[in-house]
């Protein structure tokens, strides 16, 4: 049997902590020792063995990485100081509340202590004391799917387009293109245009090829799928953007339109990775 990696830091504690669930159930339903799942999946024994004895003693959520944070630090704040450093917050000078800098002069003047404005922000962050000022560039980031999310067929259907061939009047052919995230099963079609109508036609192609329902597809930002950067940033009713076809007909067949981000074709990885196929072993032949 082939070596299975370890299991990526990228995904959520409650995905590993089902990974490892499977591995110890593996071992408990099937009667199969901890040193062949060792070899199959790539973990050591005696992890293993920590695994199944938080599993039998706390069930799934004993496989749940805890934090590993210290519960208290040797340079923390004393409570008395902690409250000075609330009381000084809510001191107002000039209308406003008092910042870091200015709690660390007021301290050493009142009390004679000596400590640094980095600390003071830090403790303001934690205690939640720090108004979270949201920067425009939050504001307008995309929302993306989280891969380690996506268990079944259907729940992220990858949609791009490639130039496929020209014909003897010189003008290009387009092969639309979209591959399931979990199966793999690629489907495509090519069209003498580019344009909104052939996205359409080719999402509606889609739904009815695929053996599944298709929840979410995700695109890049081609103007034949978004009008992101051409019409909602720059729409005269910011408020209630005008809306690309594109959009309206996943609203209509109720899928979520997810963008990757600009310039980042590698988050379209699998349909990427499958045009480069089409060209070496069909096009280029």
């Amino acid at each position: 049997m082939k070596k299975i990696n370890h299991i990526s830091n990228n995904i959520c504690p409650h995905c590993r902590a089902n990974m490892r669930e499977k591995w110890i159930k593996l071992h408990l339903d099937k009667e199969i020792s901890i040193s062949e799942i060792a070899k199959i999946s790539g973990y050591h024994q005696d992890t293993l063995y920590i695994w199944k004895r938080r599993y039998l003693k706390q069930g799934i959520e004993g496989l749940i990485d805890k934090s590993r944070a210290p519960h208290s630090h040797p340079n923390e704040y004393s409570d008395d100081i902690k409250d000075k450093i609330k009381e000084l917050r809510l001191e107002k000078s000039n209308r406003r509340v008092s910042g870091p800098k200015t709690i660390k002069k007021r301290i050493k003047d009142r009390y004679g202590l000596e400590i640094s404005r980095s600390g003071i922000a830090k403790f303001l962050n934690k205690e939640g004391l720090i108004s979270q000022k949201i920067s425009r560039k939050v504001k307008n980031k995309k929302e993306r799917i989280k891969k380690c999310r996506i268990h079944e067929p259907g729940e992220m259907l990858q949609l791009d387009i490639k130039y496929s061939l020209k014909s003897h009047s010189d003008s290009w052919f387009y092969q639309y293109l979209g591959i399931d995230y979990i199966t793999n099963i690629a489907y495509g079609n090519i069209y003498e245009l580019r344009s909104n109508l052939e996205s359409l036609i080719f999402l509606k192609s889609v739904i009815k090829f695929y053996p599944f329902d298709v929840l979410n597809v995700q695109t890049d930002n081609d103007n034949v799928f978004t009008n992101k950067y051409v019409g909602y940033l720059k729409s005269t009713d910011p408020l209630s953007p005008r809306l690309h076809p594109f959009d309206i007909l996943c609203q209509d067949l109720n899928i979520k339109h997810f963008l990757i981000d600009k310039g980042k074709p590698a988050q379209n990885g699998k349909i990427e990775r499958f045009h480069r196929t089409c060209e070496e072993e069909f096009y280029q032949k």
